[in-house]
């Protein structure tokens, strides 16, 4: 299984276990999530990590009102919030209407070597 699958079992694992307590609730699913762009400065010095963002999930599955609660270092965190700022979802669901909600999700940084 890649990375990016592995990240998304998860990421709607994490959905489903926050949102089970709502009876009737299905959590939001990704449905378009592009890998965010490193720096240079980040490239050349090697930094991996995660980003945690915080975000509102409006009813139609995009994000707004976007903020870093645990940091990589300022320019990567940069880059995630742009990343996830392009991020689409499924909406959260409860009672088959759609929802807005607030989820944190977490963006990778990793570097690949050939």
């Amino acid at each position: 299984m890649d990375r990016r699958r592995l990240w998304l079992v998860w990421f709607v694992a994490l959905l489903e276990g926050m949102l089970a307590f709502a009876q009737g609730t299905t959590p939001p699913k990704p449905i378009y999530t592009p890998d965010p762009a490193y720096s240079v400065a980040a490239r050349r010095d090697r930094v991996q990590g995660i980003v945690v963002v915080q975000l509102n999930l409006d009813a139609d599955g995009i994000p707004h009102d976007m903020k870093v609660v645990r940091s990589l270092r300022p320019d990567l965190d940069d880059k995630a919030i742009q990343a996830v700022g392009k991020w689409r979802f499924h909406p959260a669901m409860k009672d088959g209407k759609p929802i807005a909600v607030s989820i944190k999700v977490e963006v990778l940084f990793r570097l690949y070597s050939n």
